[in-house]
């Protein structure tokens, strides 16, 4: 079993080992806490992660298609490779966060924070682009924008892993 704490003081059980690869498609984590968990390839396609925390957590590969992420906390998290898109993300705090190759397409990104964040390779073809925080956030050649987007007017500084 594991446990998942909340901030409301709430714990729900799983009947996982390890949260590696766990299957949370549609669940209600609504100010679940996740710090410094390895949550690698877990399935969070379309649940409601509004007001989550994961701190420093490992979620590379993770599938959080069309999930819900208002208000969210990511600092310092590592997401290479995890699927975002067509997710609603207004709020969030990304900053640190190292989002390598990860799938943005068609995520709503009004308010986010990507204040240092790692973006090389991401596809970032993302909604209200121009009403996130891209300041100091790194890119590189094969980061994917959208058409006629200037990453450098808003901040964000292209440069090689």
């Amino acid at each position: 079993m594991i446990a998942i704490r909340f901030e409301t003081g709430e714990v729900l059980e799983f009947p996982f080992d390890s949260f590696v690869g766990a299957d949370f498609k549609e669940a209600n984590l609504h100010r679940a806490i996740f710090e410094r968990d390895d949550v690698s390839c877990a399935d969070f396609t379309g649940a409601n992660l509004r007001n989550a925390v994961f701190y420093f957590v490992i979620l590379n590969g993770a599938k959080m298609r069309r999930a819900a992420l208002m208000n969210a906390i990511l600092i310092g998290s590592v997401m290479r490779g995890v699927d975002l898109s067509e997710s609603i993300l207004a709020y969030a705090d990304f900053s640190r966060t190292d989002l390598s190759m990860a799938n943005f397409k068609g995520a709503d990104v009004e308010g986010v924070n990507f204040q240092g964040a790692e973006l090389y390779g991401a596809n970032f073809e993302v909604v209200q682009i121009d009403k996130c925080n891209l300041a100091g956030a790194m890119y590189d050649e094969w980061t994917v924008w959208p058409e006629g987007f200037n990453p450098v007017l808003y901040g964000a500084i292209k440069s090689k892993k």
